[in-house]
């Protein structure tokens, strides 16, 4: 104890022999180690820990804000109908039937009726007396719709077999020169209601007869065929 009183009073007589500029720079130095020393202990724990909470309320904020733009993306997707697609298509291929039906009645008006198909040929056949009748053979008549369907378990609209645009058909065979044939075939061409004919073979019986065979037929929406 007595040690310490002693170390103590030299510290007092040497503060005492320095000048009074240097006492006061002494003063100063010794308060600022103490601040220091307070600061360290007391104050920037303090702040530390406010920085922290500053960073972790930032990290929560942003986190926060995350969720909610992933919450507004889900009200998005669940306001998107899922039907749209289907919709959509719906409406296209309503659009195209609407376009084939128009083009069949617009086709179908331009063509001999069914009704009317007997005395067309009537017409055709007694016009031109170098020419013999074979024959003269009704076809069953033909649902175009069932044309080109897709293989089992494809889907195919129903709308298209609701069409019922069939083909009605007669098969023809005449003989007679082949000038008197081309003129003939010239002359179902030229008809003012329109007549449709394929498969057609020329086969040579006698020089300079031929025997024509064609298929004559016309599209209705009428199933009803009259029979030849």
């Amino acid at each position: 104890m007595s040690d310490l009183k002693q170390q103590w009073q030299k510290i007092g007589s040497r503060f005492n022999a320095v000048s009074q500029r240097e006492r006061i720079l002494l003063a100063v130095a010794i308060v600022g180690g103490i601040f220091m020393l307070g600061y360290t202990l007391l104050v920037d724990p303090h702040f530390s820990r406010a920085r922290i909470s500053e960073r972790l309320a930032t990290q929560q904020t942003n986190d926060l804000q995350g969720v909610e733009t992933q919450l507004q993306v889900l009200k998005a997707q669940l306001q998107v109908d899922p039907d749209a697609g289907r919709k959509t298509e719906l409406v296209k291929l309503k659009t195209e039937l609407a376009h084939v039906e128009s083009a069949i009645r617009n086709l179908e008006g331009g063509l001999v009726t069914p009704d009317k198909m007997n005395a067309v040929l009537e017409r055709l056949l007694s016009g031109n007396s170098k020419l013999r009748l074979l024959s003269l053979k009704s076809l069953a008549p033909v649902n175009l719709a069932n044309f080109g369907k897709p293989a089992e378990g494809e889907p195919i609209s129903a709308a298209v077999d609701s069409l019922g645009l069939y083909k009605h058909g007669v098969e023809v065979r005449i003989e007679g020169g082949y000038a008197d044939l081309h003129a003939w075939v010239s002359q179902l061409e030229s008809t003012p209601q329109k007549i449709l004919w394929g498969d057609v073979r020329l086969q040579v019986v006698e020089h300079p007869r031929s025997a024509l065979s064609l298929t004559i037929f016309t599209l209705s929406t009428d199933k009803a065929w009259l029979a030849i």
